[in-house]
């Protein structure tokens, strides 16, 4: 049987604590990967910049999409991509960011986008 890898990029648009879509986003990258697919980045637009906030302080009864997306990032090395300009308007700065986060532009999101076989958004 032949398996059909393909290359994945995601674009995520959920807050860290609102929605369910950044675990969900988080358990489709696994799985592709575990699937011998690539994953090339995640790209986080519009209020999915929150995730990259070092200082966010959630509670243990509510969804941790921060948590999920760094340990997507230690352990399969998925690049954790910032729209720049969605940072700025949320008044997110680098240095409020967690290291697992990248800061990007849409010309980098583009890019990847056309490198991929598949983009997949979450919001």
């Amino acid at each position: 049987m032949n398996i059909i890898m393909c290359s994945f990029i995601l674009s995520l648009h959920a807050s860290p604590w609102s929605k369910q879509s950044v675990v969900t986003a988080c358990q489709f990258a696994q799985t592709a990967i575990r699937r011998g697919n690539k994953v090339k980045a995640i790209f986080l637009y519009q209020d999915a910049v929150l995730n990259a906030d070092s200082k966010l302080d959630i509670s243990s009864d509510e969804l941790n999409g921060h948590e999920y997306l760094i340990k997507l990032h230690e352990e399969f090395g998925v690049p954790l991509l910032l729209c720049v300009t969605a940072a700025a308007k949320r008044g997110l700065e680098n240095t409020d960011c967690h290291p697992a986060f990248r800061v990007a532009g849409l010309a980098e999101f583009a890019e990847l986008s056309t490198e991929s076989d598949k983009l997949v958004q979450f919001k």
